[in-house]
């Protein structure tokens, strides 16, 4: 979704086809080794180190969080959360139905926390919110990282229906200086109206629209596929990786539920590449 504004970003997805739906995962592996390589870099001089970083914002997490509401939660679990040890593993995913264009979507994801209650009525929207840190903007230099990673923080949030996101404010030593409340549905007017305009938000919709769709028609027939963006290369590289099967993008069981639930759509061979030019569009290789 953020491709348009993203060229040096590097990731990969893999995807199946399987009777009529498209299925698209994170490589893992991937993602795995960037995170390595990130983690494993030397951090500038004077500067604090990724996974010291990383803490910041777990820490920042496990000190607004609360695994019940307000009034359910001892008044000795709220008073000693500064003191609790910081973990990585938990975690809390929602799945949303939405569409963009004329695709539509089911997706999973993580998010931090609810503002209350969960409704019980699934119908009705839940009030997530999302949980960021960043560094103080105290210069221009500061206010243009932070109008990218507002990208980020948007196109995560927006994607999920996440309606809220709270941001800490750090100093370069890692001390809370600030929270701030943002309404996600508010963030591209306030960059535009407010910031550099680094980025336009629908110019990212129409782009993932626009793109889904293409992708729709190049991923036709059984095996696993690779979707790959390269650093600094602004092109969307899709590719067959195995002709046959689902690799372990789908279990077993899910494969034997839907079979007794669906009937299985004709495939048809294709592939491709997909150009993304300075506005977000696609474009085709002549």
């Amino acid at each position: 979704m953020i491709v348009p504004y993203s060229k040096l970003d590097s990731w990969e997805m893999n995807a199946t086809l399987f009777q009529g739906t498209i299925f698209i995962e994170e490589n893992h592996s991937k993602k795995l080794s960037s995170r390595q390589e990130q983690y494993s870099a030397a951090a500038r001089p004077n500067a604090m180190s990724q996974d010291l970083m990383s803490f910041w914002g777990y820490k920042f997490e496990s000190i607004s969080l609360l695994p019940e509401h307000w009034s359910l939660t001892s008044r000795e679990h709220i008073e000693s959360r500064e003191d609790q040890v910081v973990s990585n593993y938990a975690q809390y995913c929602s799945i949303v139905r939405t569409g963009l264009g004329k695709i539509k979507m089911i997706i999973g994801g993580e998010v931090d926390a609810v503002l209350d209650f969960k409704p019980e009525d699934k119908s009705q929207p839940v009030n997530w919110v999302e949980l960021k840190t960043t560094a103080a903007v105290v210069n221009e230099r500061e206010q243009i990282k932070f109008e990218r990673k507002l990208l980020k923080f948007w196109a995560q949030s927006f994607l999920l229906g996440v309606p809220k996101i709270v941001v800490g404010y750090r100093t370069p030593q890692g001390m809370l200086e600030r929270i701030e409340e943002l309404e996600t549905q508010t963030i591209p007017d306030k960059v535009r109206q407010k910031g550099k305009y680094l980025w336009d938000g629908q110019i990212c919709i129409n782009f993932a629209a626009s793109f889904l769709e293409w992708l729709k028609g190049v991923i036709t027939e059984d095996g696993v596929w690779r979707i790959r963006k390269r650093e600094k290369v602004p092109v969307i590289e899709v590719f067959k990786l195995e002709e046959t099967g689902h690799g372990d993008i789908l279990s077993q069981a899910f494969l034997d539920w839907r079979s007794k639930e669906l009937a299985a759509y004709p495939t048809q061979q294709s592939a491709s590449t997909a150009h993304v030019n300075g506005n977000g569009q696609i474009t085709k290789p002549g």
